[in-house]
């Protein structure tokens, strides 16, 4: 992003060790208290020259449920503790197509597992509750192709009614399968559809 990051307290960690440090070199293991700054694949570099490193594709997620605060009053925070879960990778989230950011999230995962992960964390670091409603995909492909918009190559493919259109938190199309039968059906019928099981974040110039 090019944006200017304060350090606060790093520490160089070895073992159980930790010791706040002020210089580091190649090959030490340093821990960064900036819960929001960064998220992973993220890089760190001083002077003018920028530096930038091949990205990490997103996991692909066979899981999926919306996630629900209960408490309207404790929104603000849900939103904050959802929003640096996500740039930590705890899990992933996706919206429904016509979604503007006021219906219920949908968090992606390979596991059960990243879903305790997250209500936990929001309950014991934010103090908000929330509630899982799972839902019966178990395939997501994130459309690519042809062309340079994926939302018009979706849509020249006309209704796909074995597929819940979803987006990605960068506005990308993900499409969710309830079976890996719907997900060959479809890649049958529009062979020329390009579509990936993962997706890596956008460059930022």
């Amino acid at each position: 992003s090019g944006k200017q990051i304060a350090l606060s307290r790093p520490q160089k960690l070895f073992g159980s060790d930790r010791a706040v440090v002020e210089e580091a070199y190649p090959g030490d293991v340093i821990g960064l208290n900036n819960p929001g700054s960064f998220a992973i694949g993220d890089s760190i570099y001083t002077g003018s020259s920028r530096v930038r490193f091949p990205g990490i594709p997103s996991f692909s997620p066979e899981l999926f449920a919306y996630i629900r605060n209960p408490q309207p009053s404790q929104r603000k925070n849900f939103l904050k503790g959802l929003g640096q879960l996500l740039e930590e990778g705890a899990v992933q989230l996706l919206r429904a197509r016509a979604d503007q950011g006021s219906e219920d999230p949908i968090l992606a995962a390979v596991g059960n597992l990243q879903f305790e992960v997250v209500t936990q964390r929001l309950r014991d670091e934010y103090g908000v509750d929330s509630q899982l409603e799972l839902i019966p995909y178990t395939q997501a492909r994130w459309v690519t192709g042809p062309g340079d918009d994926p939302w018009k190559a979706l849509d020249a493919c006309g209704a796909i009614f074995s597929a819940f259109y979803a987006k990605d938190r960068w506005e990308r199309p993900v499409l969710l399968f309830r079976n890996e039968w719907n997900l060959n059906q479809l890649i049958e019928d529009h062979p020329k559809l390009q579509l990936a099981p993962w997706a890596f974040a956008p460059d930022v110039d």
